[in-house]
């Protein structure tokens, strides 16, 4: 694949596709949205996760008209192991969506050759856009942010459920009951994008969570990884990129990662 971007122009683009996502869900009549389920009724789906994408297709298509796309709400998922691909999760957070509860965003993370290159993330209800370019740091709202640099004794732990596969319910809250006594506290927020964000950001110490797909990930595992942490498998093995998959993570500082005692 012959690539024609700017790097420079890129994440620009992405922001602003990232942006109007944003005002899109916003002004959603979630009232009258539809959802349905998909494999089950956790993993729930609305008119607007589909219309959502595919703006945000059209917008980055019309700007680099070589790009793949990988996306949620997608039969048609490709291979990312070549040129620059978009991972898209239009609505990360859908159940929040449907239920109003106003903790939700979208999620553009890119990559080129399979390797994370630039990422946006936008929660409109708190017009909070978190940013990353590779090798250029990490950012929400233009203000650089770096990984909580404490002990878990000191922080807050977000965590998943992994509530698409119930396999891992016992797996997940026998490491929940394991660590709610040596942090501050525990959340679960429901989007996997913003905890991650959030991990970058140094509000949380740590995330986990059993159970990802390609683009709850895509963009925060580049947010956190240039504010200064990292991002693993809970095996302890480097993520990976090329294409839509399942898999475990864990996030935040190697210290905290080592403390908290969950890599297998």
């Amino acid at each position: 694949m012959h690539d024609t971007y700017e790097p420079s122009r890129l994440l620009q683009v992405m922001t602003h596709v990232a942006r109007k996502c944003g005002k899109m869900m916003l002004n959603a009549d979630v009232e009258h949205a539809a959802a349905r389920e998909k494999t089950s009724r956790r993993d729930l789906v609305t008119a607007y996760d589909v219309k959502i994408q595919e703006f945000a297709v059209r917008e980055l298509s019309s700007a680099f008209p070589d790009a793949r796309f990988i996306c949620e709400e997608s039969d048609a998922n490709t291979a990312a192991d070549d040129g620059l691909t978009f991972i898209i999760d239009p609505i990360d957070g859908t159940a929040n969506f449907v239920h109003r509860i106003g903790h939700s965003c979208t999620s553009i993370g890119c990559t080129k050759n399979a390797r994370p290159i630039a990422a946006a993330v936008y929660d409109v209800y708190k017009d909070e856009l978190f940013t990353a370019e590779m090798g250029k740091g990490a950012f929400l709202n233009g203000e650089a942010i770096h990984v909580f640099s404490g002990a878990l004794a000191d922080s807050i732990v977000m965590f998943g459920t992994s509530p698409y596969n119930m396999d891992y319910a016992d797996e997940t809250f026998d490491r929940v009951r394991s660590i709610f006594g040596r942090c501050q506290d525990v959340r679960r927020s429901g989007s996997a994008a913003l905890d991650l964000c959030y991990a970058a950001a140094g509000r949380v110490g740590l995330f986990f969570e059993s159970e990802l797909s390609l683009w709850d990930y895509a963009a925060g595992a580049l947010i956190v990884e240039e504010a200064g942490g990292v991002f693993l498998t809970l095996e302890g093995k480097a993520m990976t990129y090329d294409r839509p998959h399942k898999t475990s993570g864990i996030a935040g500082s190697r210290q905290i990662i080592k403390e908290s005692g969950f890599l297998l």
